[in-house]
């Protein structure tokens, strides 16, 4: 079977393996589609330390069964969780099941490959969506999550910096979570990606588009929302945190989640800011997995229009050309899938 390897300056290397029998508590699966998420991007642009395993936004089929009692069968559709919670340690048996260190994860396989041999801890069963857009399940489950840690009062003004996948679905689930106006901040609608990218966020629900590019932001928001948005929520690089800090109203709350592995994740805040202005950031890493359950009923219930943000599909033999492009912003690609 292929799976797919990256590292620094795009650099790919396809794997030809055998699918590792499954054992106790695990069943081998078949990946029928994977999408390429930002933390992909980062390792075939930077990652420096051997090929990294591409892939965990995973959609596949059940084809075989380990031993142990396995509550799946033969032929079920499943999400394929990159890291699940293992609901035995005390965090978990305390309630904070996000803070549980002690997952099941992937071992190293890359969701990006044609059979993957997992646990059955990470399975999430589904029916009644397309494979490529059940790929969609995991960054939106990122999203919600992210929207949620933002505490969004009923009727609250929101700010979304970044208009990738991510950030996309955050605008539309800020809405779902009772903003009554929610600003989407990007670069500049000249790029033909980001010009794609805006136009979606208008559809999920943005009420207002902000361009960078076009002048201060800070100074458009204030405009905008003349005390500050109650929730800024920031998918972008860390390097934009400031900046979201910047439009959050006294009391307001910064939810996070944009990370930089190419040495740029350090910034500057202005502490005395932060605390005169009781301004909360809550960071948030989707580890373990949670909320898998409530994303799949959305894409059931076609709350979020997948198809709109599912622009790319291609093969392994095309997975340079596509990283490429998803980087580089010369296609207008909001996100893309690869189909074994």
């Amino acid at each position: 079977m292929k799976a797919l390897f990256a590292k620094k300056s795009f650099e790919f290397k396809i794997e030809e393996r055998e699918p590792k029998k499954p054992g106790q508590d695990q069943v081998l699966v078949k990946v029928h589609a994977c999408g390429v998420c930002g933390t992909d991007l980062h390792f075939a642009r930077d990652w420096t330390e051997g090929f990294a395993p591409l892939g965990h936004e995973i959609a596949a089929e059940v084809v075989e069964i380990g031993t142990g009692n396995i509550p799946y069968k033969v032929g079920d559709k499943v999400i394929v969780e990159d890291v699940a919670l293992c609901g035995v340690c005390e965090d978990c048996k305390s309630g904070r099941t996000e803070f549980c260190r002690n997952m099941y994860d992937l071992e190293g396989q890359p969701g990006m490959a044609e059979m993957m041999t997992v646990n059955y801890h990470l399975l999430d069963r589904f029916d009644g969506i397309p494979w490529t857009h059940a790929t969609l399940v995991e960054p939106m489950a990122v999203a919600y999550n992210t929207v949620l840690k933002a505490k969004i009062p009923l009727g609250g003004n929101v700010v979304v910096l970044g208009p990738g996948p991510i950030g996309l679905m955050c605008v539309r689930l800020a809405k779902m979570a009772g903003a009554v106006k929610v600003v989407l901040v990007g670069w500049s609608s000249k790029d033909v990606r980001e010009a794609a990218r805006l136009k979606v966020g208008t559809q999920m629900g943005a009420d207002t588009i902000v361009e960078s590019a076009e002048g201060d932001p800070a100074k458009r928001i204030k405009e905008i929302f003349p005390k500050g948005a109650d929730s800024v929520i920031v998918t972008s690089p860390p390097k934009t945190l400031p900046q979201g800090v910047s439009f959050a109203k006294f009391g307001g709350t910064v939810s996070f989640i944009g990370i930089n592995l190419g040495g740029k994740s350090t910034i500057e805040l202005d502490v005395n800011d932060l605390i005169f202005n009781k301004i909360s950031l809550i960071p948030c890493f989707a580890e373990p997995a949670l909320n898998f359950p409530e994303t799949i009923k959305l894409l059931q219930e076609k709350a979020v229009d997948a198809s709109l943000l599912i622009t790319t599909e291609f093969g392994f033999s095309e997975a340079e050309e596509v990283f490429r492009n998803s980087d580089s912003g010369r296609e207008a690609t909001i996100k893309a899938v690869l189909v074994p």
